[in-house]
């Protein structure tokens, strides 16, 4: 997420779940355990902070992953407004990189309405569909929400993008949790309560996505 540090190593974690079922893509530990606590039948990856670890990921994920499988990268991420709040949601239709790095990546329109149909009632309706922003490194709180705004973007994150092209392999999905908005520091009361929401809301997110994803799975070629 941008402005929270972690440790963050790019490997499999627990695979587990079925052989051409749904696979959930989280870069940071905490993240998976949050994952895995609302779908623990699932299989898991983590995938690594950061456009590097993500690149590396998709390589290794390309040739073990089987044809058809629906893909979800779910995680935290900065919130670009001053109505955010810790815990909102947002499923991309597409993502874009703030430097213009990569091209735009439009993302399945329909999957992402299911998935924001799916989780409103459980989230209190806050949730959206939308333009998710990726960076290549930590920034200030101010200028990701400067950028991303520009961007047209509801959310910042550092990975999606680059994991992107496995959408060539299956259905492939994003979706975000906010735990933090503009203004706030990287390391203050208000992100830290805010985390602990996410991190119950990203749970609750895994647990929606286990129940959708297996409905998007596509036959194998």
């Amino acid at each position: 997420m941008i402005g929270i540090r972690q440790r963050a190593e790019t490997r499999a974690d627990q695979p587990g779940g079925s052989p051409s079922g749904p696979v959930l893509l989280a870069p940071l530990r905490a993240e998976v355990a949050a994952v895995r606590l609302g779908a623990p039948g699932l299989r898991v990856e983590r995938v690594g902070m950061g456009p590097a670890r993500a690149e590396a990921a998709r390589a290794r994920l390309a040739r073990s992953l089987p044809p058809g499988a629906p893909l979800a990268v779910v995680g935290f991420a900065a919130g670009l407004s001053a109505t955010d709040r810790p815990g909102d949601v947002v499923v991309a239709d597409e993502l874009v990189t703030l430097d213009g790095s990569r091209p735009p990546a439009v993302l399945d329109g329909e999957l992402a309405e299911q998935l924001r149909r799916a989780l409103a009632p459980r989230l209190g309706g806050r949730v959206r569909t939308g333009r998710i922003a990726c960076a290549r490194k930590i920034v200030s709180a101010g200028a990701t929400a400067a950028s991303g705004a520009a961007a047209g973007a509801l959310a910042c994150e550092m990975e999606s993008a680059w994991l992107a092209p496995l959408a060539e392999r299956g259905r492939f999905a994003v979706a975000r949790v906010l735990v933090d908005k503009p203004g706030r520091g990287i390391v203050s009361p208000f992100t830290i309560i805010g985390g602990a929401v996410a991190w119950r809301r990203l749970a609750t997110v895994a647990a929606v996505l286990a129940d959708e994803l297996p409905r998007a799975a596509r036959p194998e070629l």
